[in-house]
């Protein structure tokens, strides 16, 4: 099966949706699907290469640098006639805010070929927002399924006006050979110039407001007062990076708290090994892989209690959780992990039991399940 999987962002890009695809293309590489994803060209001209298994087409085109969203005509031409004569079974959006996603769908349409989008995503589906959703519902409801990282991103989508009979969960998964108890944390420390006694809090998130990365800061300034030895260290990238580094600065941290902008995704792992608490910050999360990650990896676990995580956490079990948007109460769980040696062994421990459940050949297979699913479908109703 020769399968057409197209996003704005892809390796070496950091970020979710990137993640998704390089590990899912790689996946179905390995259950003998043909891959094929379609992408963005980051510099240079129009190339292939080969990437995990999977065939990668870059395309040229004009991107908008903040939003890494592309916006060029001759670029979703391009993509139109590599979709028309590709030979491709089924076509597969990787996320709904990406501009070449919601192309490539309409493109499989003009051509009656079989699609298929994934929703990471959970935003506001009312009043207002309902106006700006419009070119994506638009866009959704040509679409022949909808992936949903999570329960709670499948009733987003429902919310928006998705049919039930469209939706499917396939649970993103976690690299067992990238993020896993063996992982040293002692070379990250070095880098952070971190002392044996220093207690280390860190996160790896995308630099954006819904990322809680303002709730964070506030809080480790009431951490510090319990644990006057302890660090942040911070990885990511966004638009509100100059604002985290005008806070640091302008509260004197410039000592305590470490910036570390993007990272590959086997130093996230390495950063996580170093930490003595990961923190998951959000305001809105519609799955939390890096949750799954830091639990993998036997780091405890602090996160709020918002969207998809509910689904795979449960607060005192496996990690601790806090009322999202409230410094105050993820201070506490902050404080409390670093104080309790014996909490944070057991969280380690039913963590990495946790993140065993989640796989990227689980979701390949199921998402494998789909694309038949549409294909076998889109030839009923063409033979009939």
């Amino acid at each position: 099966m020769r399968i057409a999987m197209v996003c704005d962002e892809f390796y070496p890009e950091i970020g979710g949706a990137s993640v998704y695809t390089t590990q899912l293309s790689s996946a179905l590489a390995k259950l003998g699907v043909e891959p094929v994803v379609i992408t963005r060209a980051r510099e240079g001209p129009t190339h292939e290469e080969e990437v995990g298994g999977a065939r990668i087409k870059r395309l040229k085109g004009f991107s908008l640098p903040r939003a890494n969203r592309e916006v060029s005509l001759k670029l979703f031409r391009d993509l139109y006639q590599y979709i028309k004569h590709g030979s491709f079974d089924v076509v597969h959006g990787q996320d709904i805010y990406s501009t070449m996603s919601l192309v490539a769908i309409h493109s499989a349409r003009k051509r009656a070929i079989p699609s298929v989008v994934t929703c990471h995503s959970i935003h506001k589906a009312w009043g207002a927002w309902r106006a700006i959703y419009f070119p994506v519902l638009f866009t959704l409801r040509r679409v022949d399924r909808v992936i949903t990282v999570s329960k709670s991103v499948e009733s987003f989508c429902h919310a928006l006006g998705v049919s039930a009979s469209k939706t499917v969960v396939v649970p993103n998964g976690v690299d067992p050979q990238k993020f896993n108890s063996r992982v040293g944390g002692k070379l990250m420390r070095e880098r952070l110039e971190l002392k044996r006694e220093d207690r280390l809090v860190a996160t790896a998130i995308r630099l954006v407001r819904r990322k809680g990365i303002r709730v964070l800061l506030e809080a480790f300034d009431l951490v510090i007062a319990e644990f006057p030895d302890v660090r942040l260290a911070v990885a990511g990238w966004g638009p509100e990076g100059w604002r985290l580094r005008s806070w640091v600065k302008g509260r004197g941290l410039e000592e305590r708290v470490e910036l570390l902008g993007p990272l590959l995704h086997e130093e996230v792992a390495e950063l996580m090994a170093a930490a003595d608490v990961f923190v998951l910050p959000s305001t809105v999360e519609a799955f939390g892989l890096a949750a799954v990650e830091s639990m993998a990896v036997g780091t405890p676990l602090v996160c709020p209690r918002v969207g998809g995580i509910s689904e795979f956490v449960k607060d005192g079990l496996n990690c601790l959780m806090f009322e999202p948007n409230d410094p105050r109460s993820l201070a506490r769980a902050i404080v409390r992990l670093l104080g309790d040696r014996k909490l944070a062994e057991r969280l380690s421990r039913e963590g990495m039991s946790t993140a065993k459940k989640f796989s990227w050949d689980r979701t390949a297979k199921l998402t494998l399940k789909v694309y038949e699913e549409v294909s076998n479908s889109c030839r009923y109703l063409h033979k009939y």
